[in-house]
């Protein structure tokens, strides 16, 4: 064993920067990169001054909170109360429960009695998230509409965060921070805490400053209600957080991000679970940005802008090609190496780890209302997670999508409301 990886070490050292390149391809392609991005990203947003907050643009706006959720009887009132209790506290919360089978209709009623809710209104039939939206619109009366999952609590000035950036009129939409609140119920749970932290924090800080935010948070989002009208709403279907944004940025309204305007929420505790939920995820991204949004890669559209071909581009590189080239990698390595590749793979992971280090360190400088030092010992297993399991996971779900278009069938819409997708 010794010998052999004296054999590894020595035929490293011994090789020159271009076959060394050949050798770990995959994480100079598409690791470093990202690395680099991030921490230059970081450095310019650390570098501005952050201008206080603005206490002000919360009386310059009526604010109205719509929670639409399916069979949340265990988790509204948390949510509601967490809402309630803001430094600046909204001025209406309409709750739909959404078709809800179990004591939802009878909590939110309670909590309209109580006064903790403005508006309660329950459906006989599950339509979906989209139309549950849709209907709570009919009685928004804030120029502000913030959207927020059952499941979620919000630190103390979330909302008031969330504001100021409204003041620019070309704003139409802003994403809240999402930090998870369950990190310690499982080993997968705490690493989509460091996972969150990187994707969420960093790289949508890095994302606004370029404005390349394409996805605002279906969990805590806010959106200027003229916005939201010029787009008729929310479509039908799955993935709505992303088709929205993608919408609206065809319309020519800017989307911000808000670090420091905190939502937590609650993760999959398990693999399984995990599983299914990024390979719903991951579907919808694939078939709206290429089936239903297709139109933003073709020069000849009327929709056609530079800056979403940016976002296209990155995705096709450092999603679906990078999760194509790791099994690709694999083979490569075992045909090429043969007893050498298992030691190779171990230094690709080492120097792949020390890198995702890197990346984790500057998101906890950058966000550190998340207080996320506290998850450095998991940073090994992070780099693990992220850069070989999650990437076969997306590469399952794209394949599924592709071939077998999979997102038509998926339980998370009700199968008829799937049919009202506008492809």
């Amino acid at each position: 064993m010794f010998a052999l990886v004296e054999d590894t070490v020595g035929l490293a050292s011994s090789l020159d920067l271009a076959a060394l390149f050949a050798m770990f391809w995959l994480t100079v392609v598409f690791d470093v990169p990202r690395t680099l991005f991030l921490f230059l990203a970081a450095c310019v947003a650390l570098g501005r001054r952050k201008a206080p907050a603005d206490d002000a643009a919360g009386d310059r706006h009526k604010v109205s909170i719509i929670i639409a959720g399916h069979n949340e009887a265990d988790s509204i009132e948390r949510c509601v109360v967490s809402l309630r209790e803001q430094s600046r506290p909204p001025d209406e919360i309409i709750v739909v429960s959404d078709g809800s089978t179990d004591n939802m209709a009878a909590v939110i009623r309670d909590l309209e009695r109580r006064g903790l809710v403005d508006q309660a209104h329950a459906t006989d039939l599950r339509a979906g998230k989209s139309a549950a939206m849709n209907l709570a619109r009919r009685w928004v009366t804030g120029d502000i509409l913030i959207n927020v999952d059952c499941d979620c609590s919000f630190q103390r000035h979330a909302i008031r965060n969330l504001l100021p950036q409204f003041d620019d009129p070309a704003v139409g939409a802003v994403s809240g921070n999402i930090l998870v609140r369950n990190e310690h119920a499982s080993l997968i749970a705490t690493l989509q805490s460091v996972e969150y932290l990187i994707s969420m924090s960093l790289a949508k800080t890095a994302q606004e400053m370029f404005d390349q935010v394409t996805c605002v948070s279906g969990a805590f989002s806010a959106f200027r209600v003229t916005a939201l009208d010029e787009v008729s709403g929310v479509d039908a279907g799955s993935g709505e957080d992303f088709d929205l944004t993608l919408r609206l940025r065809k319309a020519d309204w800017r989307i911000g991000f808000a670090r420091d305007a905190i939502c937590y929420t609650d993760v999959p505790v398990k693999l399984q679970a995990l599983t299914r939920q990024r390979f719903r995820w991951e579907r919808d991204a694939l078939r709206l940005r290429y089936r239903k949004h297709g139109d933003l890669m073709n020069p000849l559209s009327r929709t056609f802008r530079f800056s979403e071909l940016v976002h296209e581009i990155e995705f096709i590189v450092f999603h679906v090609v990078a999760a194509a080239a790791l099994p690709v990698y694999l083979i490569w390595l075992f045909a090429t190496y043969g007893d050498l590749a298992p030691l190779l793979l171990a230094l690709a992971f080492a120097v792949s780890t020390l890198l995702e280090l890197a990346t984790f360190l500057i998101a906890a400088y950058v966000t550190p209302e998340a207080h996320g030092l506290r998850l450095l010992a998991y940073t090994p297993a992070f780099g693990l997670y992220q850069g070989f399991l999650m990437r076969f996971v997306r590469l399952g779900a794209y394949l599924d999508e592709w071939l077998f278009n999979s997102s038509a069938r998926d339980n998370y819409v009700p199968a008829k409301v799937q049919i009202l997708r506008r492809w």
